[in-house]
């Protein structure tokens, strides 16, 4: 493909090109439990860090031809040098207030249009052409407000060039051609450019949405489903994000206290398959042209109700975006992809958003009809200067803190539904808040722990943490780390006292015995716990423990534990499959086969 160039011939270009690669379907993989080897009296803990809680249509315009001309370039002197990879391609042009900026595009591929300056804004407009003929000429917004905080880490490390005045980034789909044109045209612009992120529709981004985006945790598909929200993500390597465009580390908070609602602008009618077509072109004209870390948005919302994973790492952690400058920090950025000014989006993208709203609420601990402080970071787009405490619904609108229409009046009005919607879907949700050395371990076993059920818990005498999941309870102390503790071997830790009984705190999670794969033993700092469907769980310790090491463990003739130690004609007793132990002090532990 030849490179493009403006109506103008005078008009220099300037040609930016980056790769936007999709990726394979995410494969599931169990973590190991660990070795099958033989049982340790000492455990396999390790240590851990402590928890912290840390458009219309018309035939034609009388301002500008209906078919574009082309200059060629690919022999010219100045033409721009392409290196072309398959992915998006980021093209930008020097323009004028004074004339249409025309483009040529390929109605195969999705677009994403924006515009910079310096000085005035020289307000502009777009329209676009497809087989329906032209459309009417639409406002090409001016930035809305968006951004990292001006104070923070992201902020500050934004090119000055960057800061300069623009537009919103605006998809464009199924069409052939695109004309910007200014209607301030004496206005005291300069520096005028023109930006056009391409990228074509493929197989992998048809296979990565096809699957319904409520489906649950049971019905996997080739996308990450997340057995606390109960649906399906599309991660960014199944939306195909180029992670070599990502400038910079975002910052993270130790939580989040509520959620700001947008829509992105642009086109209403795009299909399912070229949702995350536009999406990498958010993310190369956010990072390659606003000098942004990242993505802006924590999370996407396209309108058939298919959630995608926004800036990296939003679903586990809470990441500081870049979609309300001011009043990025602790909050969440959720857009829909489309214009909501005279419709609202449809039942299944509010849908989505209110189950996201519910995840986040139970994993932040924060209410949906709720109200929420925040500190405003200022900046020029902001409502509140820098330093003034506000208070705003936990879930608000991007024009509560910004000048911008944004999220669109008919979205906007329905943020009372969303509020309580999502507080009626939180029971139907997991995401209580699981961090520290807990949410380590969570976040490599989680198909092992299932979703989190209560919040983290504070154990003293001896001092550690615990917190309760759908399939058992993890347990965390400095010296044994963090494992769980589950099913038969659980009811064994019960009659044991749990951490203030004998056998302390777990020190490996449970595993197979090497030669008894129908058999599971955990270990524990003070003995540990066996288990099988026949003898239940039995804690051992002391003497009797090691008398069973010495025996052979699970291959010794006594075979299992049946019961845990009692007291029987003043001995300790413990019997086991095929006999029984006794113990006194003087006598020592005796073993007797029946």
């Amino acid at each position: 493909m030849k490179p493009i160039r403006l109506v103008t011939p005078a008009l220099a270009a300037v040609l930016t090109v980056s790769m936007m690669t999709g990726g394979p379907a995410l494969a599931a993989e169990a973590p190991s439990l660990g070795d099958s080897g033989s049982p340790s009296l000492d455990g396999g803990g390790q240590p851990q860090p402590a928890p912290t809680n840390a458009p219309t249509k018309e035939s034609s315009d009388s301002d500008t031809p209906t078919e574009p001309a082309a200059t060629k370039a690919a022999d010219s002197a100045d033409a721009p040098q392409v290196s072309r990879n398959a992915g998006s391609t980021t093209k930008t042009y020097s323009a004028t207030p004074a004339k249409v900026t025309a483009l040529k595009l390929k109605d195969s591929e999705v677009n994403v249009i924006g515009a910079k300056w310096t000085g005035d804004d020289p307000r502009l407009e777009l329209r676009y052409r497809d087989s329906g003929g032209w459309s009417s000429w639409e406002t090409l917004p001016a930035d809305d407000g968006a951004g990292p905080d001006r104070s923070s880490a992201e902020g500050k490390q934004v090119p000055a060039a960057a800061q300069e005045g623009r537009t919103e980034a605006v998809p464009v789909v199924d069409s052939t051609s695109v004309e910007i044109r200014a209607t301030a045209k004496h206005a005291d612009t300069n520096d005028l450019a023109v930006t056009n992120v391409a990228s074509p529709v493929t197989g992998a981004d048809a296979a990565a949405v096809k699957k319904s985006a409520s489906v649950t945790a049971q019905k996997a598909t080739t996308q990450v489903s997340h057995h606390e929200l109960r649906a399906n993500i599309v991660t960014r390597r199944e939306w195909g994000a180029d992670e070599k465009l990502v400038r910079c580390t975002t910052d993270k908070t130790s939580t989040s206290k509520g959620v700001f609602i947008h829509h992105t602008a642009g086109s209403n009618s795009y299909t399912k398959a070229q949702a995350p077509g536009i999406i990498r072109g958010y993310l190369a004209y956010h990072t390659k042209e606003r000098g942004w870390c990242d993505l802006g948005y924590n999370f996407l919302v396209d309108k058939y109700g298919t959630i995608y994973e926004g800036r990296a790492d939003s679903i586990d952690l809470s990441v500081t975006g870049a979609h309300a400058s001011g009043f990025n920090s602790y909050t969440i950025g959720i857009s829909v992809l489309g214009t909501y000014t005279g419709s609202a989006p449809s039942t299944a993208a509010q849908n989505s958003v209110k189950r996201l709203i519910a995840w986040k609420a139970n994993q932040y601990a924060f209410n949906p009809t709720g109200k929420m402080t925040l500190t405003s970071g200022g900046g020029s787009t902001s409502r509140y200067p820098e330093g003034r405490k506000v208070s705003l619904n936990v879930v608000s609108g991007h024009r509560d803190t910004s000048y911008t229409a944004c999220p669109g009046n008919a979205f906007y009005s329905r943020l009372g539904s969303i509020r309580s919607g999502a507080k009626s879907m939180q029971s139907d949700v997991g995401g209580y808040p699981v961090k520290g050395a807990i949410g380590t371990y969570y976040r490599s076993h989680s198909a092992q722990t299932g979703e989190a059920r209560s919040l983290e818990g504070k154990l003293s005498n001896p001092n550690g943490a615990y917190q309760r999941f759908a399939k058992g309870t993890v347990y965390w102390s400095s010296k044994t780390g963090a494992h769980l503790n589950k099913g038969g071997i659980r009811n064994g830790y019960k009659r044991a006292g749990y951490t203030k009984g004998f056998l302390g705190y777990p020190s490996s999670d449970e595993k197979t015995f090497k030669y008894r794969k129908s058999a599971y033993y955990q270990n524990y700092e003070n003995g540990m716990i066996t288990w099988s469907s026949a003898t239940k769980g039995q804690p051992m310790r002391g003497e009797m423990l090691k008398k069973w090491k010495s025996l052979g463990w699970e291959r010794s003739k006594l075979g299992l534990p049946k019961t845990d130690q009692f007291s029987s004609a003043g001995k300790i007793r413990q019997n086991f499959e095929h006999g029984y132990m006794t113990y006194t002090k003087s006598q020592g532990v005796k073993v007797y086969l029946t």
